[in-house]
């Protein structure tokens, strides 16, 4: 069963890297995160309890330097 993240938590998550969309309307999120790496992420938000196809969660794991999806369950469990 594929892991499964809704909207709220990579709000959260991008929030956490410090991470705003780079122009006004913008789905395009980027920022440099507590650990000095830069990182990109298309995302477009809609609500917080929506939840995100495993393909989008994966484009959206390996954009924010995370080598899967799992790896940013992790993460996201220990730090939010």
């Amino acid at each position: 069963m594929p892991i499964r993240f809704n909207m709220g938590q990579i709000k959260r998550l991008l929030a956490y890297f410090n991470m705003k969309p780079l122009r006004k309307g913008s789905f395009i999120y980027g920022g440099i995160g507590k650990d000095g790496i830069y990182r990109t992420c298309k995302f477009d938000y809609h609500k917080d309890n929506d939840i995100l196809k495993p393909g989008t969660a994966n484009s959206i794991a390996h954009s924010l330097k995370f080598t899967n999806v799992e790896e940013m369950k992790n993460f996201i469990d220990n730090n939010l």
